[in-house]
């Protein structure tokens, strides 16, 4: 599994309780930044393992006493997109995070956060959540499509310089259980569709169709 992640959580509302509910079992270092000062003592007596801070998680001058600086996860979670949109730009453009993950109250505006440069943007409580702790156990793979009704996913990552995988075509590979490779993405950009002959390469963008239950096998043998 993946080292422990620095994650920062915008908001203390019901969404920011089922985040931590679900992260805590992976003892990553999770922080809450919230404005109301009796939702951030609920919060810290409630889970004393999260550290809490009571102030706004779009100001700078915030976000730098709480060391925001080159962290794994920026959750903006509050109950106002215009906030959650401009958290995660400030947390992408001025302290380097990682990953900007956002909830937006208003489905319509989801388009308007990924041309803003959002890495994740949700609307579902439950998918949020889900999609989170995929992406934070096998971090560097993540969930590109989930097909409704099925255990079937289609994942992305890059292949690591250290799999096997690399310097082998797809028809010598042995892929983990019944996985597929739908499209390859060169470093340069040029895009290769499957054929038995095509060699993979380490810093390859894959897209591999899969089970759920072959994460973990999938990001041992080509991610980490």
């Amino acid at each position: 599994m993946a080292q422990s992640m620095r994650i920062f959580i915008i908001g203390g509302g019901k969404l920011a309780y089922y985040l931590i509910k679900t992260l805590r079992p992976y003892r990553h270092d999770i922080a809450v930044v919230e404005q109301q000062q009796e939702v951030c003592e609920r919060i810290a007596t409630e889970f004393d393992e999260v550290r809490v801070y009571n102030g706004d998680g779009t100001n700078i001058g915030v976000l730098e006493e709480v060391d925001l600086q080159d962290a794994d996860f920026y959750i903006a979670a509050t109950g106002k997109d215009e906030n959650n949109l401009v958290g995660c730009q400030i947390a992408k453009n001025r302290f380097n995070v990682k990953r900007t993950v956002a909830r937006v109250n208003n489905p319509k505006n989801a388009e308007m956060f990924h041309l803003l440069g959002v890495d994740r943007v949700y609307s579902g409580t439950q998918i949020l959540a889900d999609i989170i702790e995929q992406e934070i156990d096998y971090i560097g793979m993540r969930v590109a499509y989930a097909i409704e009704k099925s255990t079937k996913r289609i994942v992305e990552f890059k292949l690591s310089e250290r799999s096997d995988a690399a310097g082998r075509t797809l028809q010598q590979y042995n892929f983990p259980g019944k996985s597929k490779v739908v499209m390859i993405t060169r470093e340069n950009g040029s895009i290769e569709m499957p054929r038995g002959d095509l060699m993979m390469h380490s810093k390859d963008t894959i897209l591999l169709v899969c089970d759920e239950s072959e994460y973990d096998i999938i990001w041992k043998k080509m991610v980490r």
